[in-house]
């Protein structure tokens, strides 16, 4: 989430709004995501890169995190209205008045998940909500791409509120695993017919 009216945005906000045209993106709602290099000389991000585009609201808790951020945005009230063929209610401004952070949590260990540790996120001053995307029973890992991690935290706040929090809850979560035996990790070895 940025402020579109941001100095160091307005590359951005133009290429997206371009992007959007380009495709035929002119009625609702729409989201971009993109790439850019920021140059530290000119203060301002440059050289965006399309990576999707999506003539819906932008995908997960994103939506409602910037709802929960900008002041007065109501972003689901606007996608319907959008489509409704209704005059969209817009915030004053979409400058953030809090940060959102998604805090990705991996296991620590290799193994059958047993028990997790440090999963009172609710003691964490910036808290807003939490999931877990992997079940007792189940095989974990460290995780190497993003649908291995073993649960999902989301922070708001001021930034060295929820940096702090993240650094926390990431410190304090801990997975107890049980080792497969022998014979499991020989089933798992044989080719299946």
């Amino acid at each position: 989430m940025i402020d579109p009216h941001d100095r160091k945005y307005s590359l951005l906000v133009k290429y997206a709004e371009g992007v959007c045209r380009a495709v035929g993106i002119k009625y609702g709602m729409a989201h971009v995501e993109l790439k850019a290099h920021f140059d530290e000389l000119r203060n301002r991000w440059i050289n965006p890169v399309m990576i999707e585009v999506g003539a819906r609201l932008a995908g997960g808790r994103k939506a409602i995190m910037a709802g929960l951020t900008v002041p007065e945005w109501r972003p689901f009230d606007a996608m319907v209205d959008a489509h409704c063929g209704f005059p969209v209610r817009m915030p004053r401004s979409f400058t953030p008045q809090q940060y959102a952070l998604q805090v990705y949590l991996s296991a620590d260990k290799e193994g059958i998940l047993k028990k997790f540790h440090g999963v009172d996120f609710e003691r964490l001053p910036t808290y807003n909500s939490h999931v877990f995307l992997k079940r007792f029973g189940e095989n974990v890992r460290p995780a190497k791409e993003l649908n291995s991690f073993v649960a999902h935290l989301w922070l708001i706040g001021n930034q060295e509120d929820i940096r702090r929090d993240a650094m926390r809850a990431r410190d304090e979560f801990f997975v107890d695993v049980e080792l497969p035996s022998l014979e499991e990790i020989a089933q798992a070895h044989l080719p299946t017919q």
